[in-house]
């Protein structure tokens, strides 16, 4: 799909739609041509590991003594 400016912000709801289902609009300007696509959302990190981490330990405990814990910077 080609739009313009000023056709792309009147009708953004039906142009995100378009994009939504996959197609890529392309929006012409005087100072040349832009895409607007959908994107794929971000997986979360912990949504990205679920089932593939596996803690044996309980980490309800501390795990190192007060004196094993010396950040350095």
């Amino acid at each position: 799909m080609i739009t313009n400016t000023r056709n792309f912000l009147r009708d953004f709801t039906s142009i995100k739609a378009t994009a939504r289902k996959g197609e890529t609009v392309r929006l012409k300007d005087k100072e040349g041509e832009f895409l607007f696509m959908s994107a794929l959302p971000r997986r979360s990190l912990l949504g990205a590991a679920k089932g593939k981490i596996v803690i044996h330990d309980d980490l309800t405990k501390p795990t190192l003594q007060n004196d094993g814990w010396k950040p350095s910077l």
